[in-house]
Formats: structure tokens, C-alpha cells, sequence
């Protein structure tokens, strides 16, 4: 077949210079201009020019004569003959072009993930003809041609044999999963490429982690579900997952359709293969059958197969309160709900006592309302209620609430009982005198004490024994340590406020807040001189202003046997303070540590009618409370706040001017200090400004041991003369003073 030449032969000799233009051929226009060659001073080291595209593809031939050959077979036609340097036709018979790879084939077919095997037949040096060096073998993620060829990295390079042989190689490292192509080229012994083979394309071989067959599951408490296996492997059972991701999927339908592409959770993960994994699900309903599993998923997303199906009943959530009703003198309705599956059984308990040791129950029963019958008016029944599972699981027992029944219509409680003790040899006596009046001052019979023991605060109260009305005493054997406190009980059932509580132990007492958590030490003398005054100390919390760093707030006062309240009474000696730390309903959860308070971050605040003043107090670490040695009564507060690190004086009460005149206002001049060193306090005088000693500081009241006061006398004991003092005494080695104003 006669070729056609896309060149015209031009001598165009300029300086020696031979220029090859580009003409048409036939109705094919090539827009694209080739290239100026400069053929000056040929030699044999001009070997090798790699053919990129038809726009470079001639090359220096090996032969004695050094032709110019085409290497890509576009050039046909006349030869250029110049001495004896030729251009020759591609296809001329001693053309020099590397055969081009036309039978690639690749497989994905038993091998590992990411890897692949290449065959190909070879070819020649000239086509099919004479030994080719090698082959350059490409990948890469998008179609390989002539523009991007020199970018893309050579993944093999592979010897030539013989035309005609058929080789094979495996080619790995490459990540499995993706869409690739292939391409090939020949080159001879002198560095000449032929043309780019076609691309052959594949995909990657990922091989999915194997399914769990290990699966465990397991429940702890209510609504919770602990999940539990080994992981198989990144590639089937081996490899270890780096990255992987569990998906975990769970259904109380015993029909629910699992798949790999849904799931409830996904967790991204490091992991061994082998090694064992957990994984927990809370909230979930109580009572119900739930079925769960677990698939694997590799570092390129692809998940294993399903796995076998766990399945387990959650335990049931004990109830909690939602509402009380048809609440009477003698009967009420509790009303609780629980997130569990419909058919759960309860059993409530409702007892006047909180430890439950008389109690009325309901009985096993499914539903959500039970009604108690028959009870005492005029008392606080607490409530308590378990669950139990398909399975008779049970939970424990929870608080639901608690309920006060009216009293009989125009009855009101008992007054306080004013109680006191004595210890004679291994005896523990408790007293008090007779309860003739309610809390309104109405007369009422009393139909018997009843003796409560408790370990202290914080700690159940136990029923001891009750007895008559016409008895006021009883006597045990001391034993351990154990505070002990008298409630009076009408005949319509009303029953008193706990009397002070008295220890086994000194005989001294203690009044306890109505929340339990605050508490006032008193000795034994001190409550002596408050029972010949009929008075009765009582703590209440003031719930109302625990906000910003106030965290917690409690008012101590007293009352008389008609239960009025007394006001601008203080103690007739120092008691001890007791307040919590932390705002009740606040604290560390069962998972976190323990809370541990700075003694340096908290102070007790007293409120005297005119401003707060800070008293400090000792913090207890490991009870979590802070305490006060003081005589006052009225609202103390506890607050978050920079405690001084050295000896210093924090206040004075009041700022300056004090008239001790007898009318409880501003009777005292106190000095109020921070002493965390507890530096022995001494040489607490007053002097007039001309340096003649006055009288003696003295203990405060405010908190005696972090105060220091002055009434206003001089030695002789009487008011001394109005005008300007002088107030000085030394904490360690450290002098202390300022003035006061004396105002009559």
C-alpha cells in the first residue's frame, strides 16, 4: 500500500540548518506545529530522545551511519539524504521503533487486598523483531497519556525476554479499593521508548474484616447493656485495625432487619486483631428484650458481615415519684412511673419511720397507683418502691418521697419536749419535763414520749420504746456512742419535733437542722441554763439565699414551750457552729472523686442586723462542713471565698464608734482576725492615747476563737469616759492595734 507522506521534502539550507515544516495530508489539517529540528554537528554520543507524542517522535538511530529515524511510525514518505546522515520513513525497512505492549491483562484473583498480577507478552526492538531492554510499567488513578506520562512514577521495571514470551508479576502496596490504570512501554538497549501501551484498568482487591463470632453481652443495672468481643482482623482474621471503626446496632424488635449500613453507634478505633472490646448502652428501656450486634470496619470502610445476634433482658428501673393524692388523715395515693416495658411489677413500701421497720406494703403488683389505708394522722410516711424483670430480677429499693398526713381537723402537734441528761456510772439517763401545750398554745393530752437513738448526723434514727405520759425519764447502759432525743405523741396521734438530741457520752446536747446536714454542740451547762429559761435552740436552712458563692445559709434561733420564736437572745455561752460545704442537691457523682475542700477557700459569715461579718471558722476536709465557736444567734452563711495565709486582722464591729450603754446595740467594740497559724494571742489591752492602760480585750463572741472584744469598762469595771482608744495585743511575735471611739 502506497504511503502518503505528511512532509514535504524541503532543502531549506540556512548555515547548515535543515528545517522540517508541516504540511497537510488529505482533509486531516494538524493545527499543531512539530518542531524546528536543529540538526548541526550530528555525533555518535546523540543517541537517546524519548518519544512523548507525535510531535517529538524522531530519534538518532545506533547505525554507523546515524539516522534520523522516526521512532513512532508517523513519518512515511521520501528520505532526506545529506552525506551520509539520512532522514528515513518509520517504516522504513531499517526503521527503529520498540514494539508497543497490545495484550495487558490484569487480575485481582487470588491475591491479597491492594494487590494485583500483570501479564503481557513481550515485544522487540523493532516491533516485534530483535531483544527490547526493558519495560516501564505505570499506574495511576486517572488515564495515562503522553501529557502527564513523565509525572507519573514507574511502579516496576521489568527486563526484557525474547518477543513472544509471556510474563507475569505481582505488583502490591497499592490501596485497595480504588479504580486504577495501567500502562506499559518498551525501550531498547538505546534508552528508545515506543509508544504508550493502552491503559488497562481494575480495581483493587479489599478484603473485608471476617464477622464477630465472639459476641457477649450482659447487664449490670437498670436499662444498660454491656457489649463485649474479639476483634477478627483487618483483612479477614488477621491484620489489626489502624484506623477501624465498630458499628453497633440494637433493636428490642425480634424482627429488626440488620444490616451493616445502619447502626446506632460508630466508633472510630486502633485495635489488635484478637484483642477484646466493650462497649456499653445506657438509658435503654428496662424490662425489654433487647438484640444487638457488631461490625468490623476496616481502614477503607469496609465493614464485615453480620455477626451473630446478642440478645438480653435489661434489668428494670426501680420507680420514681410522680404525684400523691387522695391525701387524708388516715390514707393516701402514690402515683409512680418508670421507663419500663408495660407489665412490670412494683412493690411499695410507706412507713412513719425512715428505717422502714414498720412499714405497710403493697404486695407485687403492675400497677403504677397504690393506695395505703388505715394510718396514723398527723405523720410523715416515707415511701419506697422496687421493680423486678420478666426474669424476677429485682432492683433495690428507692426513695420516692415522702407524705405528711393531716392532723385531726383543729389539732396541732405536741410542743418540743425540753430534755436533758445525766450519767451516773454506766447509766445513761434522759429527763424532760412534762408537755401540757401544742404548738398554738392550746392545752391537749399527751398520750405517751416516745426515745429515739441515732449515731449521729447524717445516720438513720432508731425507735427505741415508748411510755407512758405520766413518765419523764429513761435509763440505759452506756454503750458505743449514740445520741438519743424524746418526740411527745398526743391522742389524736400528733407527734412533737425531736427534743435536742443527747449524747451517752458527756451528757452535752445538740440541735440538728430540719435537713440534717447543720448542727449546734451544746454543753451540758449551757443547755442546763437554757431549760431553766423554757428555751429550745433550733437551726433551719434558708434555702432562699444559697446563690453565687454563698453555698450554704442556716438561721439558729430559739423558741419558748409555746413554740413562739425568741428574738435578740443570744447563747449565754459559746456553742459550736456546724454548716455544710457544698449546696444541698450539689456533689460529686458515684464516678468521680471525691470532693476534697481547701480549708483556705471558705469562711462563715454572720449577719448582725447591719452587714455581714466574716468569722472564718475551721474547715473539716474530710466531712465536708466548716465549724464556728460562738455565742450568737441569728443567720450565719458559708461562703466560697480567699481565706487570708498569715495573721490578720479581717474586721471590727462595728467600724469605729461603739456606746456601751446597756441597749444590745453597739454594746461591744470586736476585733475580728484570721489566725491560720494559730499564733498564741496575748497582751490584749486598751490604752487612752496618752498611753495609760484602760482595761482588757476579751474573748468575742462573735467567734471566740477568732475575736477579741471590748464592753466599754475600764479596770475598776465601770464605763469608761467617752473619747478615743487605743486597741493593741500580740499574735506571736507580731504587734496588733488600731482606735475605737467610746460614745456615751
Amino acid at each position: 500500500m502506497k504511503r502518503n507522506s505528511i512532509f514535504a521534502k524541503q532543502d531549506l539550507r540556512l548555515q547548515g540548518r535543515i528545517a522540517i515544516r508541516p504540511v497537510h495530508y488529505g482533509k486531516a489539517s494538524f493545527a499543531t506545529t512539530l518542531f524546528l529540528l536543529l540538526f548541526t554537528n550530528l555525533n555518535a554520543q546523540t543517541k537517546a530522545l524519548e518519544t512523548n507524542s507525535v510531535t517529538s517522535g524522531l530519534a538518532i538511530s545506533t547505525s554507523p551511519t546515524q539516522k534520523l529515524e522516526s521512532v513512532i511510525g508517523e513519518i512515511s514518505g521520501v528520505q532526506i539524504t545529506g552525506g551520509t546522515r539520512k532522514l528515513l520513513s518509520g517504516h522504513s525497512r531499517t526503521s527503529h521503533s520498540p514494539g508497543v505492549v497490545s495484550d495487558i491483562a490484569v487480575s485481582t484473583q487470588s491475591v491479597l487486598e491492594g494487590e494485583i498480577s500483570l501479564w503481557w507478552t513481550h515485544k522487540g526492538r523493532d516491533g516485534n523483531v530483535g531483544q527490547a531492554s526493558s519495560f516501564d510499567v505505570k499506574i495511576a488513578s486517572v488515564p495515562i497519556t503522553y501529557s502527564n506520562y513523565a509525572s507519573v512514577q514507574s511502579v516496576l521495571s521489568v527486563t526484557a525476554l525474547s518477543p513472544g514470551t509471556t510474563s507475569q508479576r505481582t505488583i502490591s502496596n497499592l490501596p485497595p479499593g480504588q479504580m486504577y490504570y495501567l500502562s506499559m512501554r518498551t525501550k531498547d538497549s538505546a534508552n528508545l521508548f515506543g509508544r504508550i501501551s493502552q491503559n488497562a484498568t481494575f480495581y483493587t482487591v479489599a478484603i473485608p474484616p471476617d464477622p464477630i463470632s465472639s459476641l457477649q453481652i450482659q447487664t449490670s443495672s437498670a436499662g444498660l447493656i454491656n457489649l463485649s468481643w474479639n476483634v477478627t482482623g483487618d483483612d479477614g482474621n488477621t491484620g489489626n485495625l489502624n484506623p477501624g471503626y465498630f458499628r453497633i446496632d440494637y433493636s428490642t424488635d425480634a424482627g429488626h432487619s440488620f444490616a451493616n449500613t445502619t447502626y446506632a453507634a460508630q466508633i472510630s478505633t486502633t485495635a489488635s486483631s484478637g484483642s477484646a472490646q466493650y462497649y456499653s448502652v445506657s438509658n435503654l428501656l428496662g424490662n425489654a428484650t433487647y438484640y444487638a450486634t457488631v461490625y468490623i470496619g476496616d481502614e477503607v470502610t469496609i465493614y464485615s458481615g453480620l455477626s451473630q445476634i446478642a440478645q438480653i433482658l435489661t434489668q428494670a428501673y426501680p420507680p420514681s415519684l410522680s404525684s400523691f393524692s387522695s391525701i387524708s388523715t388516715g390514707s393516701f395515693t402514690v402515683n409512680f412511673s418508670a421507663n419500663n416495658l408495660s407489665g412490670t411489677e412494683y412493690y411499695v413500701q410507706a412507713s412513719s419511720v425512715t428505717d422502714y421497720s414498720v412499714a405497710v406494703s403493697s404486695g407485687w403488683t403492675s400497677s403504677a397507683l397504690i393506695n395505703f389505708t388505715g394510718l396514723t394522722p398527723k405523720t410523715t410516711y416515707y415511701v419506697k418502691a422496687k421493680a423486678r424483670n420478666f426474669s424476677s430480677i429485682e432492683t433495690i429499693y428507692a426513695s420516692i418521697g415522702s407524705i405528711f398526713l393531716p392532723a385531726v381537723s383543729g389539732t396541732y402537734k405536741p410542743g418540743t419536749p425540753l430534755a436533758s441528761a445525766s450519767i451516773s456510772g454506766s447509766n445513761l439517763t434522759l429527763s424532760w419535763q412534762p408537755v401540757t401545750m401544742d404548738i398554738m398554745g392550746n392545752s391537749i393530752n399527751i398520750k405517751e414520749y416516745k426515745i429515739y437513738m441515732t449515731t449521729g448526723v447524717g445516720g438513720s434514727s432508731t425507735f427505741i420504746t415508748s411510755v407512758s405520759s405520766s413518765v419523764f425519764s429513761y435509763t440505759e447502759t452506756l454503750s458505743g456512742t449514740k445520741w438519743y432525743f424524746v418526740k411527745a405523741k398526743d391522742i389524736y396521734n400528733n407527734e412533737s419535733d425531736s427534743s435536742l438530741w443527747l449524747k451517752n457520752i458527756d451528757a452535752s446536747a445538740k440541735s440538728v437542722s430540719n435537713d440534717n446536714n447543720a448542727f449546734v454542740d451544746i454543753p451540758k451547762s449551757v443547755n442546763s441554763i437554757l431549760i431553766s429559761q423554757q428555751i429550745i435552740p433550733f437551726i433551719t436552712r434558708n434555702a432562699d439565699d444559697e446563690v453565687g458563692n454563698t453555698v450554704s445559709s442556716y438561721k439558729l434561733y430559739f423558741k419558748d414551750s409555746q413554740n413562739n420564736m425568741i428574738y435578740n437572745q443570744n447563747f449565754p455561752n459559746n456553742v459550736t457552729l456546724t454548716l455544710p460545704l457544698k449546696k444541698q442537691g450539689v456533689g460529686a457523682g458515684s464516678l468521680n472523686p471525691k470532693i476534697v475542700y481547701s480549708p483556705h477557700d471558705y469562711a462563715v459569715f454572720y449577719n448582725n442586723g447591719v452587714e455581714e461579718v466574716k468569722l472564718g471558722g475551721s474547715v473539716d476536709s474530710e466531712n465536708g462542713n466548716i465549724s464556728v465557736v460562738t455565742a450568737k444567734t441569728g443567720s450565719f452563711k458559708v461562703k466560697q471565698v480567699l481565706r487570708a495565709q498569715s495573721f490578720t486582722i479581717t474586721q471590727t464591729v462595728p467600724k469605729k464608734i461603739f456606746t456601751p450603754n446597756g441597749d444590745g446595740v453597739w454594746d461591744e467594740f470586736h476585733i475580728i482576725f484570721e489566725n491560720p497559724a494559730g499564733l498564741p494571742v496575748s497582751g490584749a489591752k486598751v490604752f487612752s492615747l496618752d498611753g495609760a492602760e484602760i482595761g482588757t480585750l476579751r474573748q468575742g463572741t462573735y467567734n471566740s476563737e477568732a475575736s477579741l472584744m471590748w464592753d466599754g469598762r475600764n479596770k475598776e469595771g465601770d464605763v469608761a469616759n467617752s473619747g478615743i482608744y487605743i486597741y493593741q495585743f500580740k499574735a506571736g511575735d507580731k504587734y496588733c492595734n488600731g482606735t475605737m471611739v467610746l460614745a456615751k
